[in-house]
């Protein structure tokens, strides 16, 4: 089994599964994460916050909701509220793409899809890859910037607290 934990010290991201960090020697502990896509930007996610990643089935539209919910979805019989990930991170709305998905997650004993353009990869990056807080714009989801991963030097990952994220879009 290799060595990896989720996030350096963030509990905040992980939900209390202490099964997700495996020991290691310092300097081979591994930083791992789910990677989408929204635009052009990558972002990672706690890869246990993750469920389930499905391809978007048909929405039941719903009125009078907040903009960033596209309405409700049946994912084996169950209905999941569906989040516009690219609205509620400020992002322009834009035609789905192909590459499409939709994150299964849990929040607050609820079953949350979240459309995303697209998955790239669970990422295993070393823990001094990672970057603490980063100097960021002020803007509405700056604020739940947990770090900047550089996983090689073409690509930058922003990681991102989803849990927060999602206990604030759904106040």
């Amino acid at each position: 089994m290799s060595n990896s934990i989720v996030i350096p010290d963030m509990a905040k991201l992980n939900t209390g599964n202490r099964n997700s960090v495996i020991a290691g020697k310092d300097d081979d502990m591994k930083l791992v994460f789910l990677g989408f896509v929204l635009g052009d930007e990558e972002f990672g996610v706690d890869l246990h916050l993750v469920k389930q990643i499905v391809m978007p089935p048909p929405v039941t539209w719903v009125p009078r909701v907040q903009p960033h919910i596209l309405g409700v979805i049946s994912i084996r019989g169950n209905v999941v509220t569906l989040i516009d990930t690219r609205l509620l991170m400020g992002f322009d709305v834009s035609d789905r793409r192909n590459s499409a998905r939709v994150l299964l997650v849990d929040v607050r004993d609820e079953r949350i899809g979240l459309l995303v353009d697209a998955i790239t990869q669970v990422r295993r990056v070393p823990v001094q890859a990672f970057e603490e807080s980063p100097d960021l714009d002020e803007g509405s989801m700056t604020d739940h910037v947990v770090g900047i991963i550089r996983p090689d030097k073409q690509t930058q990952v922003t990681i991102i607290d989803l849990k927060e994220i999602l206990l604030e879009a759904m106040r």
